[in-house]
């Protein structure tokens, strides 16, 4: 198995389950029928909410139980997909960064399940989710050194590289990118797993250049 979860997650409640699909594609910096069919009318619907209808999500009240559980404030450590659904409520828009990671930001959007997608070339397996211990960082996409100290985070042979609230910059998808490892972080018992493996399976060969889907695995 290239993904597990630390016995220590495992055995402790709130429970924790990962969606693991691995595929292959070409990079496009921008797919237009990506945000025609699908983040264009979803940023319309989400931006008629308000903050309120976030607070009251069972997925992400149980990603923020679950961070909380671990020692991580959910108020300044937000999950992905909360952030992402606050900056639209506050009428800030979404960032365009490449075809598969607004694909991955319409998942997170759509499921309000923090989604991740890497470079499986920059990473070492197998791949651990695990909790962050003191002084443990990385460098995140865009940003400073993230404090990983009681967060949920994958971990390979060379270190920590990704998670549910920010991603590091080693294994961020660039344009030399063509296998990649899309992860989802599920802290809920509502969200229908299957379902969204299945949505996902249909989406990337969709909606990506050559994009193909090799496996899936809910862990």
């Amino acid at each position: 198995m290239i993904l597990s979860i630390n016995s220590r997650i495992t055995t402790e409640t709130p429970q924790v389950k990962l969606l693991l699909t691995e595929l292959e594609f070409t990079y496009e910096k921008k797919q237009v029928t990506i945000w025609n069919d699908l983040l264009n009318p979803l940023i319309e619907e989400i931006e008629q909410q308000d903050v309120e209808c976030i607070r009251q999500n069972p997925a992400i009240i149980g990603t923020k139980k679950t961070y909380k559980h671990y020692g991580k404030d959910p108020a300044r450590f937000r999950p992905s997909s909360e952030s992402l659904w606050r900056r639209l409520v506050q009428q800030k828009g979404l960032y365009q960064i490449n075809s598969l990671v607004d694909l991955n930001n319409y998942l997170s959007l759509r499921y309000k399940i923090p989604f991740g997608v890497y470079d499986a070339e920059t990473l070492s397996l197998p791949i651990e989710l695990t909790i962050g211990e003191e002084g443990m960082s990385y460098s995140g996409i865009g940003k400073a050194a993230i404090n990983l100290e009681g967060a949920l985070v994958l971990k390979d042979q060379l270190g920590c590289f990704g998670g549910p609230t920010s991603d590091s910059s080693r294994g961020m998808i660039t344009s030399n990118t063509h296998r990649a490892l899309l992860i989802g972080y599920v802290c809920d018992e509502y969200s229908p797993l299957e379902n969204i493996q299945a949505d996902i399976s249909k989406l990337l060969p969709t909606y990506l250049l050559n994009g193909s889907v090799h496996s899936q695995q809910i862990i």
